[in-house]
C-alpha cells in the first residue's frame, strides 16, 4: 500500500509538472486532487506552490509557502533554496530582478508568524557564512524592530567575532547598520563586549577623520555610540556632542564623573580616552591655516624671554607652567586643545588607567598624531632629553621642521648653540614660498612661553633673527663691544625696533658714545627708515667732535643680496666720513648715501635680513661663540 500511494502521489506530481508551463489550469487539477489525496506530501505541497509562484499568483504562494514553512521547516533542500531567494530578495528590495520582486511581494502575504520564523530558520541554517547570518539578524530587525531586545546581544556577539577576520567590513556594518537600530533600547553587555564594540567603531570613525571626511558627523556619531555603549552598561550619561560646546565644558562633565567613581573606573576611562582624542584632533586639526592659497603648519616653539641689564631676576626659570603667546589669531584655539589634550592625557596616565590605556592606544590608528604631541607636550613641559628622543620617532616631519625643532629645543636650555646656529643657516636655505606676516609677542618679560609658529617666510626669518638677537643684546652692554657686533646687530633690529626699544635705545646710545663708528653695514643692509633718521641726527649732533662713520661699499650690485667685506679686509674699500670740517665732501656724501638707502626702504626686509644672516654668518658665528673657523666647519652639509 505504501508503495502504491507513493507511486501515485509521484505520479500526479509529475502530470502537474510537464502541465505547468503550457497548461496551467489542468496542473492545477492535478494538485488539487493530490492535495486532497495527499495532504502531507511535501512533493505535493510544494508543486502547489510552484505552480502558483510562475503563476505570479504572490498571495496564493504564500499561502502554499506558508503551509511548507509551517510543516515542513527542516526537511528539504528545496524549501531552504527558496527561503534564502526570498531573503536575497529582501536584503536588495530597491534593486531587484522581476524574479526577485515576486518575493518581495509574497513575503508582504505571508503572516507574521511565518516571516519571523523564515529569518530565524535562515540564521539556523547558516552554518559558518557569518557575514549572511549577520545580514539575516540586521534584516529581520528592520521588519521586527521589538524582536532586537532579545536577538541583539547575539547579533553584536557576532560582528565583535568577524572582526578578529575583517575588521573593515564587521565594523562598517556596527556602526552604519547594527548600533542606529538598538540606540533606542540598547541590549545589555558585558563591559569587555560593550567596551570592545566602542572601540571598534572609535577606530571605524577615527579612520574617516584622518580621510578629512565631514569630521563634525565623524564625532557626533562617536559621542552616540560612546551613549549607546554607556547605556549598555549602565554608566552615567555624557555629553552630546556639539562642535559650539567649549571644551571646558566637557573637561569639567568627566571631573564631575570622575569624583563619584571608583578607581579605575572603565566608565571614566571610555569618556577621558574620547575626549583625549577629541581635544588631540582639534589640536593637529588647526595646526594647518590657509594662507595665501596654501596650507600652512604650524610648529610649537620655545618663545624668547627678554633680558633686561638690571638683573631683575627675570632668568630665574619659573616653577609655573609656560604660557602660550597670542601670535597668530589661531593660537587661542590651538593653546585649548592641546592643554585639553594634555589634561586629559595626564589623567589616563596615572596608575589607575595607564595600563588599559595603553592597550587603547595601540588598538587605535593615531600613531601620526601621538608622536607630534608627545614631542610638544615634552617642549612645553621643558623635557628637553625626552623631547630630543621622540624627535628620532618623528619620521613624517621635513628637513625644515627638524631644523626648527633643534633650533627651539637649543633654545629652551638658555642659550644659543653652535648647532641651533647651524639649523638658523639650515632653516634660511630651505624658506617657503608663502611670505606670510610679522607675528607680535615673540618675546615675554619674565616668563617662560610657547608659540605657534607658522611655516612662512616672515615668520621663519622673525624666529631666526630672534634667536640670533637673544644671544648677541646682552654684549652691547658689555665695555669694549665691538663696533662690527653693534653694527650687525642694528642690522637684525630692523625687524624688531618698536618690540625692543630698550636694547635699540642701548644700540644708539653706544654708537653716540664714540668718537669714531664702524658702521659697515650702512650701504649694504640698513634701510628702516627709524634708523636712518635716527643716524642721521646723532651725524648732525657730531659737529664738535670727530665723528667718524666708516662704511664698506657692497661689492655686488644687486640690492638686498650684496657681499659685504669688513674695513681693510681682503682688499675690500673703506670711507671713512668724518664731521669736522676737514672732510669737505663728508656732509653731502653723508646725504647721499641716506637718500640712496632711503630710496630702498620699501624693499622685502626679511629677504634682506635672511640674505644678510647667510652672507655673514661667519662673523655672526664669531660674534656668538668667538671663532673664526673656515666656512665648511660652520655652514651645515
Amino acid at each position: 500500500m505504501t508503495n502504491s500511494n507513493e507511486e501515485n502521489e509521484l505520479y500526479m506530481v509529475k502530470q502537474a509538472q510537464s502541465l505547468r508551463k503550457n497548461d496551467p489550469c489542468a496542473a492545477k487539477a492535478w494538485i488539487i486532487t493530490a492535495k486532497t489525496l495527499y495532504p502531507a506530501a511535501f512533493n505535493v505541497q510544494y508543486e502547489a506552490y510552484l505552480l502558483e509562484r510562475d503563476g505570479k499568483n504572490y498571495e496564493e504562494a504564500a499561502k502554499c509557502f506558508s503551509v511548507i514553512a509551517t510543516n515542513f521547516p527542516n526537511q528539504h533542500s528545496e524549501l531552504w533554496q527558496e527561503i534564502n531567494s526570498l531573503t536575497n530578495a529582501l536584503r536588495n528590495e530597491n534593486e531587484n530582478t522581476p524574479e526577485q520582486d515576486f518575493y518581495v511581494k509574497m513575503y508582504k502575504h505571508l503572516t507574521p508568524e511565518v516571516q519571523h520564523n523564515i529569518f530565524m530558520h535562515t540564521i539556523n541554517h547558516s552554518g559558518d557564512n557569518l557575514e549572511q547570518c549577520i545580514y539575516i539578524y540586521i534584516l529581520m530587525f528592520n521588519k521586527f524592530p521589538k524582536s532586537a531586545v532579545t536577538q541583539a546581544p547575539r547579533l553584536l556577539e557576532m560582528l565583535a567575532e568577524g572582526m578578529k577576520t575583517d575588521p573593515d567590513l564587521y565594523q562598517r556594518i556596527l556602526v552604519e547598520e547594527v548600533l542606529p537600530m538598538i540606540q533606542n533600547k540598547p541590549p545589555e553587555l558585558s563591559p569587555a563586549l560593550a567596551c570592545r564594540l566602542y572601540t571598534s567603531s572609535l577606530e571605524y570613525y577615527l579612520r574617516q577623520i584622518m580621510d578629512e571626511s565631514d569630521t563634525a558627523d565623524a564625532w557626533k556619531n562617536i559621542f552616540k555610540v560612546l551613549m549607546i555603549c554607556g547605556q549598555m552598561m549602565g554608566w552615567e550619561p555624557f555629553l552630546p556632542f556639539s562642535k559650539h560646546v567649549n571644551q571646558n565644558v566637557y573637561w569639567e562633565k568627566l571631573v564631575d564623573i570622575l569624583s563619584g567613581s571608583p578607581a579605575g573606573s572603565s566608565q571614566v576611562l571610555f569618556y577621558a580616552t574620547t575626549l583625549f582624542i577629541y581635544s588631540l584632533h582639534g589640536y593637529i586639526r588647526n595646526c594647518k591655516l590657509r594662507i595665501e592659497d596654501a596650507d600652512i603648519s604650524h610648529v610649537l616653539v620655545e618663545g624668547f624671554m627678554e633680558w633686561t641689564p638690571d638683573g631683575d631676576g627675570s632668568e630665574v626659570p619659573s616653577m609655573e607652567p609656560p604660557k602660550f603667546s597670542l601670535t597668530t589669531p589661531l593660537s587661542p584655539e590651538l593653546s585649548k586643545a592641546f592643554l585639553h589634550a594634555a589634561q586629559c592625557w595626564q589623567l589616563l596616565n596615572t596608575d589607575q588607567f595607564q595600563r588599559d590605556f595603553s592597550q587603547l592606544m595601540l588598538a587605535l590608528p593615531l600613531a601620526p598624531w601621538i608622536s607630534r604631541f608627545l614631542f610638544d607636550l615634552a617642549i612645553y613641559f621643558g623635557h628637553r632629553d625626552e623631547a630630543n628622543k621622540l624627535m628620532s620617532d618623528m619620521t613624517t616631519q621635513s628637513s625644515l621642521v627638524q631644523s626648527l625643532q633643534i633650533l627651539s629645543l637649543n633654545l629652551m636650555q638658555g642659550s644659543m648653540t653652535l648647532q641651533g646656529f647651524q639649523c638658523i643657516l639650515k632653516i634660511l636655505s630651505e624658506l617657503p614660498t608663502t611670505q606670510g606676516q610679522l607675528l607680535d609677542n615673540m618675546s615675554l618679560k619674565g616668563h617662560r612661553h610657547m608659540v605657534f609658529l607658522p611655516l612662512t617666510r616672515s615668520a621663519l626669518v622673525q624666529y631666526c633673527v630672534g634667536a640670533i638677537i637673544s644671544r648677541l643684546s646682552r654684549k652691547v652692554y658689555e665695555p669694549g663691544c665691538p663696533d662690527r657686533l653693534i653694527s650687525d646687530l642694528l642690522v637684525l633690529q630692523q625687524l624688531n625696533l618698536l618690540n625692543d626699544v630698550l636694547l635699540t635705545q642701548q644700540i644708539f646710545s653706544v654708537i653716540k658714545q664714540r668718537k669714531s663708528f664702524n658702521l659697515r653695514t650702512l650701504s649694504t643692509y640698513i634701510i628702516a627708515i627709524d634708523v636712518i633718521e635716527e643716524l642721521s641726527y646723532i651725524w648732525n649732533s657730531q659737529q664738535e667732535d670727530n665723528f667718524e662713520l666708516t662704511s664698506s661699499p657692497p661689492t655686488s650690485g644687486s640690492s638686498g643680496a650684496p657681499t659685504a667685506t669688513t674695513a681693510g679686509a681682503s682688499g675690500g674699500q673703506t670711507r671713512r666720513i668724518g664731521t669736522r670740517g676737514a672732510d669737505k665732501g663728508a656732509r653731502d656724501e653723508f646725504k647721499s648715501i641716506t637718500r640712496q638707502q632711503i630710496a630702498r626702504c620699501n624693499e622685502n626686509v626679511i629677504t634682506l635680513l635672511a640674505n644678510f644672516i647667510s652672507q655673514e654668518h661667519l662673523m655672526l658665528a664669531q660674534h656668538i661663540f668667538g671663532i673664526s673657523q673656515p666656512v665648511e666647519t660652520i655652514v651645515i652639509k
